[in-house]
């Protein structure tokens, strides 16, 4: 297929090779990160710009920005003829999309995503959701030639779906920041925790994350958690962090 990508940041630069690597054709870059646009386009060998102006051919043009920027472009872009537009936002739904457009959708990869990594698409679980039948087979037909595991899911489910993402990747990677600053109070390096967390991930896989917990909360222990919190008084931050969550899992566990 013929496809244009607004935006060239994390999610933008990884669709866009796993969709020229598929065997589309990146007709276009969009977006206002010059160096970054620049550098994207001589990689896939087409055109860009900084304004979106889509190119007549484009077959499907997928928005990856974020939500503020999703919300202003959809006021000023213009969508040729019989040309789907989708865009790549967890907690946005159809609404975003102007009544002068007609074919739209979403196509919404729910993966963390930096700069300079790699990704094999074939195992990112890529969700679908399209305002008519048009739209719905070409998204669902581009999906399909990226990843093996393609699903039709509404904009409320997957706002549910974006949240989830949110506390098992964005919360969590917080966490390894606490843990590593922690861990560098004991004069060790990060990586001494690595184990326990390949240990942790492991179990989760095995036996789900609610038969994985471990540690002094699902105990009960009020004397370590004592203890945890007088050394975290250099933080009030982490101690209210520490709190919460260690009530969290009592509560969940023994309450």
């Amino acid at each position: 297929m013929n496809i244009v990508i607004i935006g060239a940041g994390r999610v933008g630069t990884a669709l866009s090779m796993a969709l020229n690597n598929s065997g589309h054709n990146i007709l276009k870059v969009i977006s206002r990160s010059g160096k970054n646009t620049e550098r994207l386009a001589g990689i896939l060998g087409c055109e860009y710009g900084n304004k979106p102006v889509i190119p007549p051919a484009s077959e499907v043009v997928i928005a990856a920005v974020n939500d503020d920027a999703l919300y202003s472009l959809m006021k000023e872009i213009n969508i040729p003829d019989n040309t789907v537009i989708a865009h790549t936002a967890g907690s946005v739904g159809l609404e975003v999309f102007e009544r002068h457009i007609t074919d739209f959708g979403v196509f919404y990869p729910l993966q963390t995503f930096t700069m300079g990594r790699d990704y094999d698409f074939h195992s990112i679980p890529l969700f679908i959701e399209a305002n008519n039948k048009k739209s719905h087979s070409v998204l669902k037909s581009l999906a399909l030639t990226v990843s093996e595991k393609v699903f039709d899911l509404s904009s409320e489910k997957r706002r549910y779906l974006h949240l989830a993402a949110v506390f098992v990747c964005n919360f969590v990677n917080h966490m390894y920041y606490a843990g590593k600053e922690i861990t560098g109070m004991a004069g060790m390096e990060f990586n001494v925790l690595l184990p326990l967390l390949e240990e942790t991930l492991e179990k989760v896989y095995e036996l789900g994350p609610e038969r994985s917990q471990t540690g002094p909360a699902i105990r009960n222990d009020k004397k370590t958690i004592e203890k945890h919190l007088d050394l975290l008084s250099f933080s009030p931050d982490l101690q209210k962090m520490y709190r919460v969550i260690t009530g969290a899992i009592i509560n969940k566990y023994t309450g």
